[in-house]
């Protein structure tokens, strides 16, 4: 442990340099002078504390210009990585390429994915969901939530059921815009029954059945280009 300290102590006064600042090197200087473990951990906490005041002292004596260049560089690589992380688990934007939820999204409409909330809140009737399946390949697949589990889903007259209720659907591209779902289907537990808002050209759960819950990765937060 004594010497793990000593190693962070070294790596914060000189980094690459031969010699760092008076106050690190003399807190580099004194640390052999302590003994036991503890005493040692914190004689290099103490001289961490010297080595970043020492820092803010120099840092404070250089010309304003050199200092917002200094602080835009480390938000620039700051920014970097949490731009990642949030893309690839907190919002996500996406590009569509498909009518199969017009009107609600557009072909070439950007939108965010949020692929967070709805595991803290869990999915309910009408979201619009993302996820992958193996009918579609390699693709993430947007797609209207209409049966949770427990729900009998069937189709007649150019309207949707729910357990015997038709669906007011005022978001379908147009009126009638609802193909034949087949014989009625009973969601089982962990899936869902997903139609597409376009339903004359959408492949969905009247096609491939219901979807596990897992494969959902997202929810469609809003659309961000064109600006709503």
């Amino acid at each position: 442990m004594r010497r793990a300290a000593r190693a962070v102590l070294v790596a914060a006064v000189r980094g690459r340099r031969d010699r760092g600042g008076p106050w690190g090197e003399a807190a580099l200087a004194e640390f052999d002078q302590t003994t036991g473990r503890w005493e040692a951990v914190r004689w290099a906490a103490g001289g961490l504390r010297a080595v970043w005041h020492e820092r803010r002292a120099k840092i404070k004596t250089m010309p304003t210009r050199v200092r917002v260049q200094r602080a835009a560089i480390g938000a620039a690589l700051l920014a970097l990585p949490a731009a990642v992380v949030v893309n690839q688990f907190v919002l996500t934007p996406r590009y569509i390429p498909s009518g199969s939820m017009e009107p609600t999204v557009q072909v070439q409409d950007r939108i965010l994915i949020d692929r967070v909330s709805f595991r803290l809140t869990g999915i309910r009737y009408g979201d619009i969901v993302e996820f992958t399946t193996p009918q579609v390949p390699g693709r993430h697949v947007l797609k209207r939530v209409i049966g949770l589990p427990g729900d009998t889903i069937e189709c007649r007259g150019g309207a949707v059921f729910r357990d015997g209720a038709a669906l007011p659907e005022p978001y379908l591209e147009s009126v009638g815009d609802t193909t034949d779902c087949g014989a009625p289907v009973t969601v089982p537990a962990g899936a869902l029954f997903v139609l597409g808002d376009h339903r004359l050209v959408s492949q969905d759960s009247r096609q491939w059945g219901t979807i596990p819950q897992d494969a959902v990765d997202g929810r469609l937060l809003t659309r961000i280009w064109p600006l709503p």
